[in-house]
């Protein structure tokens, strides 16, 4: 009796977990996984894309890509274990023929059975697309010991990219021609240290890809690195009367200006004032609450300087000398 009790006990338990998928313990005596069917879809400049069936299994499988060439006798592995059933081989020589090959991966790491072998030679046919949201922000910092314009733009997609082109011109009309070029770089950014302060200079951006096919000129960026503001009121050694009036002289080329007030000469901002394309500022208190601002008192000493800005977002282009005052 008592053994029919524990064998209905375990029938009962094979029932219940007969609807989940169990990975058996030993890999012995199970077949290995059939072969996918591969299909090339598409080829492109410098690039092949396959997609290949899902093999069917109680598992859930990952599949590799191989590929050889004319040049490689034996099949590399291309890509990491992935679960999808597409894969994009990239960065590939326009004068060679590729073959790749599938296969699925059990929950062992066994490969299973070979896909067919497909091949295709990439080429060059289509010029790179136009870099994009180039951007050009001038620095003029001394204290930093930098003068400069740093560009940047979108990064381009295509799969046979190898670099960009940079052109500058002292004039917003930029012909892609070697008088222009600046130079070549492989990422989407450029540091330009070769300016002066005061001076507007365009910039323009191409495309390169492998086959030096060059894409159209991108949109044109500008920027001038400005002078340092000139600061006039307050000053040090004259008390000031409150509300505390900013004053400078004008920079040329300047969109805009912020004052900023501090405690010391390197930190304790306690200014909260909008950027201003006006050459004055009144500090009227920075607001902590509702009901509390901070006032500037008699006796203390407070630092402020004026940034100046040549991009409608207010992002610092140059920064003044730091002097300090007091109020009465």
């Amino acid at each position: 009796m008592k053994s029919q009790i524990v064998f209905l006990i375990v029938c009962i338990l094979n029932v219940s977990c007969g609807n989940e998928k169990k990975s058996p313990v030993d890999p012995k005596g199970i077949s290995l996984l059939e072969a996918p069917i591969l299909i090339i879809e598409s080829i492109g400049d410098g690039e092949v894309s396959l997609s290949w069936s899902a093999v069917s299994s109680d598992y859930n499988l990952l599949y590799r890509v191989f590929r050889s060439s004319e040049n490689q006798e034996d099949a590399k592995p291309v890509s990491d274990s992935i679960s999808a059933t597409a894969f994009t081989d990239r960065g590939l020589e326009y004068t060679t023929e590729y073959s790749y090959r599938v296969a699925a991966v059990d929950q062992f790491g066994r490969l299973g059975e070979w896909s067919n072998t497909v091949s295709g030679q990439p080429f060059n046919n289509r010029t790179p697309e136009s870099p994009v949201k180039l951007r050009a922000v001038a620095h003029n910092i001394p204290l930093l010991n930098r003068l400069d314009i740093s560009l940047d733009w979108d990064e381009n997609g295509e799969a046979d990219l190898v670099g960009y082109r940079v052109y500058r011109s002292n004039v917003e009309q930029i012909d892609p021609i070697e008088e222009n070029l600046l130079v070549e770089v492989i990422d989407p950014l450029y540091i330009d240290q070769s300016v002066e302060v005061g001076t507007t200079y365009f910039y323009a951006v191409t495309a390169v890809d492998r086959g030096a096919k060059e894409s159209p000129i991108s949109s044109v960026a500008s920027d001038s690195p400005l002078s340092l503001p000139s600061l006039v009121a307050p000053i040090e050694g004259v008390l000031s009367d409150t509300p505390v009036v900013f004053r400078w002289n004008p920079v040329p080329k300047a969109t805009g200006y912020r004052v900023i007030v501090t405690t010391s000469p390197t930190s304790g901002e306690i200014s909260e004032m909008d950027i201003t394309s006006d050459t004055t500022a009144t500090y009227l208190g920075r607001l902590l609450s509702k009901k509390q601002r901070i006032e500037l008192e008699p006796g203390l000493i407070y630092y402020w300087k004026v940034v100046a800005s040549s991009q409608s977002s207010g992002v610092e282009n140059t920064v003044s000398t730091i002097t300090n005052f007091k109020v009465r």
